[in-house]
């Protein structure tokens, strides 16, 4: 079989080591110390919701979404869920604000700028709350990184830098991974029960994205 990464890795006399090195330290995250007071201000804001929370849209063209609001509601009891106007716009301004850089073209004072990098969610469970826009689930990545990261990208290069991109972050995240993946165990019992009910706009297809969604993090 013949491999279009490995082909181009090849031509350039890249190594496998060499090109998940980059991808590890090229990543731009937030720093541990600044995760712990906008962690503790979105789980407040989740569970007495006295401000807005950004989600994530669900389905084709989000049509879907109000299903995940409806679940919210049943969670936690208030109606303060809103879906991200651009699907990322809210994860990009944290990590503008906390990491000090920029992909904006205009050149600025406070922020530094930076290009062809993406904004990427490490764990996944954007439609999760608590870890849309959790400090410790996003970062900066650079685009050329993408496909070692993406859903469609196979082979053994993207098995193990995958790997190693979630044990990076795992291992430093931990204290919060560990607070979420607690949290997630307590809302089992209200997520199992308001899946459970007969009622024709609960799908299976929704039930399990939302068990995925509300699952926790184990590597």
């Amino acid at each position: 079989m013949i491999d279009g990464y490995k082909v181009f890795m090849d031509r350039f006399n890249i190594t496998e080591d060499q090109m998940i090195d980059f991808g590890l330290k090229e990543t731009i995250f937030i720093p541990k110390n600044d995760v712990y007071d906008e962690w503790q201000l979105l789980k407040e804001n989740i569970i007495e919701g006295k401000e807005r929370i950004y989600v994530r849209g669900y389905g084709r063209d989000a049509k879907g979404t109000q299903l995940y609001i409806n679940l919210y509601k049943e969670l936690f009891g208030h109606n303060q869920f809103i879906k991200d106007p651009t699907n990322n716009a809210e994860p990009t301004k944290l990590l503008k604000r906390l990491t000090g850089f920029s992909r904006q073209e205009k050149p600025t004072i406070k922020y530094k700028r930076i290009r062809n990098y993406q904004v990427s969610h490490i764990f996944g469970r954007t439609k999760n709350p608590f870890s849309f826009t959790a400090p410790w689930n996003i970062v900066y990545i650079p685009k050329i990184m993408d496909p070692f990261t993406g859903h469609e990208s196979k082979g053994d290069l993207t098995n193990v830098f995958q790997r190693k991109f979630l044990k990076k972050f795992y291992d430093l995240y931990q204290d919060y991974i560990e607070d979420f993946n607690e949290i997630m165990h307590e809302l089992e019992p209200r997520l199992m029960h308001y899946l459970s009910k007969e009622d024709d706009m609960i799908s299976t297809k929704f039930r399990e994205d939302a068990l995925l969604q509300f699952s926790p993090i184990n590597l």
